[in-house]
């Protein structure tokens, strides 16, 4: 196969982060808190930086975050009121093309995340998923079952 980009070589930690704030109309009919979602990526290297990817109406905006205090800046972005970040696990999607789905800031997480699941629609949705598949792995991996 091919390289993925998304190993350690190249990030380090994923997350998705999850807000209210929109400017479309339309999505005020979406959950509150959970109307937009993107990609936060860890840059690997010696100075903490962040890599954006933010999958809006219009285009894909990225945007690199400097840390020159190096404050924990996913802990700044979980005190911020109506953001939720999730850690994710990048991984190798299943080798078959994705269902056909619009294309929303949802679809695009899900497809870097390797996630081909046609019911996960809404960005609330995908946090249910993730916040599940998360704690099962943190229970396999810890074995903390009882």
């Amino acid at each position: 196969m091919y390289d993925s980009m998304f190993n350690e070589k190249y990030f380090g930690n994923g997350y998705v982060v999850f807000e209210h704030e929109t400017n479309l109309w339309w999505l005020r009919f979406l959950k509150k808190g959970f109307r937009h979602c993107y990609l936060l990526l860890k840059l690997s290297g010696e100075k903490e930086q962040w890599l954006e990817i933010n999958p809006m109406s219009n285009q894909i905006c990225f945007f690199v975050h400097a840390n020159p205090l190096n404050f924990d800046y996913i802990y700044h972005l979980k005190k911020k009121e109506n953001i939720k970040v999730i850690p994710v696990k990048f991984r190798q999607a299943p080798l078959k093309a994705a269902p056909l789905a619009p294309f929303t800031c949802v679809e695009f997480v899900k497809r870097v995340l390797g996630i081909h699941d046609v019911c996960i629609a809404t960005p609330y949705k995908l946090y249910k998923y993730l916040t599940i598949t998360q704690n099962c792995r943190k229970k396999v991996l810890t074995n903390d079952f009882f």
